[in-house]
């Protein structure tokens, strides 16, 4: 399993450094979901809804946990870029660091991977937005840290199982705006 959330790991940080380098945008939250006991262990992921800052970024965000926990995922890796979403939550502190955060959890535990960088703005894209370039610092890798308390809830709404219809569940946040990414078995 480890091999499976290293492989993932390098394709969200792919990903983002080519959003990034596209758009100029950062990446949205979401959640890759693991089912452990099955051959197949990867079931696909969900990214986050669009949201307005504060109290509807944090409800957003405890949302992604509500889709695994029907599904009783055993594992769950969480990415989003930390400053977008401290930003987004409204939080104190300003100016946040830019790092891509990949949270890899289950059921008691989880280990949280850092990934700053700064960001170099160069000229404008073909998209009419400036290409944004990142420049990667040293990684760092920390077990059971303290989250944000959004992303805290996002685990224990996925950590409390949930006997609800997988089917309407799933319409109900695809109708709220959450897009699904699902392997086809």
């Amino acid at each position: 399993m480890t091999d499976l959330v290293e492989s993932l790991s390098k394709v969200v940080l792919r990903a983002g450094e080519e959003l990034l380098r596209k758009t100029g945008t950062y990446p949205r939250p979401l959640v890759h979901i693991l089912a452990e006991d099955m051959d197949q262990p990867y079931v696909g992921f969900v990214t986050c809804r669009l949201f307005y800052r504060g109290a509807d970024a944090a409800s957003a965000l405890a949302d992604l946990g509500l889709f695994p926990s029907v599904l009783m995922a055993t594992r769950l890796v969480v990415s989003w870029e930390d400053r977008d979403l401290r930003t987004a939550l409204e939080l104190p502190g300003e100016p946040f660091a830019n790092g891509l955060v990949i949270l890899d959890a289950g059921f008691e535990q989880h280990t949280l991977h850092w990934h700053p960088f700064d960001v170099e703005v160069g000229e404008i894209g073909p998209h009419g937005t400036p290409l944004v370039i990142p420049h990667w610092g040293t990684p760092a890798r920390i077990e059971d840290v303290p989250l944000l308390p959004p992303i805290a809830e996002l685990l224990k709404t996925w950590r409390e199982f949930r006997n609800e219809d997988i089917q309407e569940t799933a319409i109900r946040l695809q109708e709220a705006g959450y897009e699904f990414n699902m392997v086809k078995r």
